[in-house]
């Protein structure tokens, strides 16, 4: 896997046919936020001496916020916290946790969500080539990324890389640019509503893979949304995604634009 550069400058190469799929990471491909990333923050709070707990509901409206560094001091922040303490704690905090999360992801500890791995074998098979864009921490992300769908990824940009998290287009630009296309030759894989927005800023047509935690967001510039790979879409298509209906969605996307 390999990172990018400035995001100011991409390379066209050719329109229309699916080249390229470019996924988000937490969510998308794992359910890592409600079982991992929250209760290693929860443990990085026990550990700095923070009297704070995320449960499950507290967490989902906090998802809201990019960033875990951030989503922390904002956090401290509503609490009442001055903020230069709320930054700087927040930032303690989030080294603790990405350490916890990375030992979490070491031991295996999150599987690919059901029907991913055929999705993603079906694209290899194609010749779709395979791309990330996340902007959480390259350190936990690498690792999880090949634990889940192992080295075909060409791509990977990640928070290191960008100034501005997503709903900035940035991640995405970078892809493309990494990937040498055009917004036109790619598709996104997004699980939430701010993904969807940084993915449809660059251009992209966006197929929605919800969980649990964005199953009621606003997804209405999406090319689709399904409840899952291995399930259809709410009004009454039972079929997985597949890589030949990936394609499809592609194809139609631009040809209606």
């Amino acid at each position: 896997m390999q990172g990018t550069g400035d995001a100011t400058a991409t390379t066209t190469v050719g329109a229309g046919r699916l080249e390229a799929v470019i996924f988000d990471v937490d969510g998308t491909l794992a359910d890592t936020e409600r079982d991992g990333h929250r209760p290693a923050f929860n443990e990085a709070f026990g550990r700095h001496g923070v009297d704070l707990d995320w449960d499950v509901e507290h967490y989902g409206t906090l998802l809201r916020i990019t960033g875990g560094h951030r989503r922390v001091a904002a956090d401290l922040k509503d609490r009442g916290w001055d903020p230069d303490d709320a930054d700087r704690v927040a930032l303690d905090i989030h080294r603790t946790k990405t350490a916890l999360f990375v030992e979490r992801v070491t031991a295996g500890a999150f599987d690919p969500r059901p029907g991913l791995t055929e999705f993603v074998g079906g694209l290899v098979d194609a010749g779709i080539r395979i791309a990330v864009a996340t902007t959480g921490r390259r350190d936990w992300a690498v690792p999880l990324v090949r634990h889940l769908i192992g080295d075909v990824v060409e791509v990977m940009v990640t928070g290191d890389e960008v100034e501005r998290l997503k709903p900035d287009p940035e991640a995405y630009l970078l892809a493309l640019q990494g990937l040498g296309l055009d917004a036109s030759a790619a598709l996104a894989l997004e699980d939430s509503g701010v993904g969807t927005a940084a993915a449809t800023g660059a251009g992209l047509a966006t197929i929605v893979v919800t969980n649990g935690y964005t199953a009621t967001q606003d997804f209405s510039a999406a090319a689709l949304v399904l409840p899952g790979y291995d399930e259809g879409a709410a009004q009454g298509d039972a079929g997985p995604l597949t890589a030949q209906r990936a394609i499809d969605v592609h194809a139609a996307w631009w040809r209606d634009r």
